[in-house]
């Protein structure tokens, strides 16, 4: 978006929610585009796609491929497995408090992936009671082996996720795992409420639907058979790759056209309050020259609040500090939120 084109055609693609800070679809980046292509429809809120001439919607294609040696791996009690990144960027920022509300004794939690967060969610788990019913395998390529010891698929994710269609939801769905989500980012417009899974609003009632089909093989199967089905209607590769040839073909019929550099910030700091658009708020402020003290101690308590996804995600802000170390801003605003 920093370099000259020249006369083009430009398809944006974007695999971020786009809705709140740091991953923001900003409406310069919907201009810039002649298409552009969002993975959930929870996107079409956003700045980028009110701004845009035109949009498709388009879930993320996962491989589906690797799933075609699946099985059911025999195992103890009930596991409720979670596949992705292990980090608060990601995870519901309470992981451990809801895995430990859950009643039933028999379930087993089995957290498959990386992300550094590993030992502090196994550390806690031992807080709390239940560390020899929670474990962290780590990373791996074999999804299929990791899913066959799956009974439910607990994805519990924070609140400002900028999951959109996430490929280890629709693996689960794919086959036959019944997910139990929160309405956050993207997971809404996956998973229906009590026929291809379960939705929960609150804490208690993510380990109150754990509990329920935990307790019931006929309600998990029931919500497994409806999710594989829906899953194989919906993301099925060759049925997205149809849209996106939808997409293109879109964005040929469109005449070559010249268009200004996406972010024209100079400095990492400066290109950080571009990328944030309308959401950089506080950030905005302790930039300026012409706030008062008033001010600018607000907004330096603003961003020492800001939230993990904010601070540590892809795009956040120790991404930029690590890219533009020098950068006198960007240390201020580490500072504040890692005093």
């Amino acid at each position: 978006g920093r370099v000259d084109l020249g006369p083009s055609r430009v398809v944006v693609w974007s695999m971020v929610l786009g809705l709140h800070a740091p991953q923001v679809l900003t409406a310069d980046i919907g201009r810039f585009a002649d298409v552009l292509v969002v993975t959930t429809e929870r996107s079409m809120a956003s700045a980028a796609a009110r701004s845009a001439e035109v949009v498709r919607v388009v879930p993320g294609i996962a491989d589906m491929n690797r799933l075609a040696d699946w099985r059911p791996l025999p195992h103890d009690g009930v596991h409720v497995g979670y596949l992705g990144v292990v980090s608060p960027s990601k995870m519901h920022p309470h992981f451990a408090e809801i895995c430990a509300l859950v009643r039933d004794r028999s379930v087993r939690f089995v957290v498959v992936g990386s992300g550094g967060g590993e030992e502090r969610l196994q550390r806690r788990a031992a807080e709390l009671g239940f560390a020899d019913r929670l474990r962290c395998t780590g990373y791996t390529d074999d999804i299929a082996d990791a899913l066959g010891t799956f009974d439910v698929f607990g994805y519990p994710l924070c609140a400002d996720t900028y999951a959109t269609s996430e490929k280890a939801l629709q693996e689960a769905m794919w086959v036959g795992i019944p997910p139990v989500v929160f309405p956050h980012g993207g997971l809404i417009d996956l998973v229906i409420d009590g026929e291809t899974g379960l939705v929960v609003t609150t804490e208690d009632a993510y380990a109150e639907a754990i509990d329920r089909l935990a307790g019931d093989d006929a309600v998990r199967r029931r919500l497994g058979a409806e999710a594989r089905r829906v899953a194989r209607l919906r993301f099925d590769p060759h049925r997205l790759a149809a849209a996106w040839a939808d997409a293109l073909e879109a964005a040929l019929s469109r005449p070559r056209r010249e268009r200004a550099a996406l972010h024209g910030g100079s400095t990492g700091a400066a290109l950080f309050l571009d990328a944030l658009g309308e959401e950089a708020g506080p950030f905005a402020t302790t930039a300026s020259e012409w706030a008062g003290d008033a001010a600018i101690t607000a907004a330096e308590d603003a961003i020492a609040r800001s939230s993990p996804v904010l601070v540590g995600a892809d795009g956040g802000l120790i991404h930029y500090r690590n890219t533009w170390p020098q950068d006198r801003l960007l240390n201020r605003w580490v500072r504040l939120v890692r005093p």
